[in-house]
């Protein structure tokens, strides 16, 4: 095994690790792909680093709070060997599923791709939104 190939392996590792702990993997952490996640009043939108993917190669899977994306990065690596050969950047296949903090609708979920950056809208479902309840005096 090439001995750069090991820090790719493990970084790999360190990615399925994390996605047990916490999967929203606050301040720096490492799960790939990174993202961010903003819940507002009506949605939850999601933004995901995704450079040199092709949209065409991820999944992304919506049902009540779960989120599962998944996709495969190619590499840009030489086919022959041509010497020591450092791999810091990731390529493979990969999964991310978290648990979203409020249940959203898949049908009205969203999702754009441009330059490399993944945005997610999920609307949150109408039945576990807060409602006010009025007092009626009589």
């Amino acid at each position: 095994m090439h001995e750069f190939r090991m820090i790719e392996d493990l970084h790999k590792l360190q990615n399925q690790i994390s996605n047990l702990w916490d999967p929203f993997v606050g301040n720096g952490g490492s799960a790939y792909p990174a993202l961010n996640i903003r819940k507002g009043a009506d949605e939850i939108s999601i933004t995901a680093l995704v450079p040199g993917i092709q949209p065409e190669s991820l999944d992304i899977t919506v049902s009540g709070n779960q989120l599962r994306l998944s996709g495969e990065v190619g590499s840009d690596l030489p086919k022959e060997k041509t010497g020591p050969v450092r791999v810091e950047r990731f390529h493979g296949k990969f999964q991310r599923s978290l648990e979203l903090p409020a249940e959203v609708d898949p049908e009205k979920t969203t999702a754009e791709f441009k330059n490399g950056i993944l945005t997610l809208t999920l609307p949150i479902r109408e039945n576990v939104k807060p409602r006010k309840i009025q007092i009626q005096t009589k």
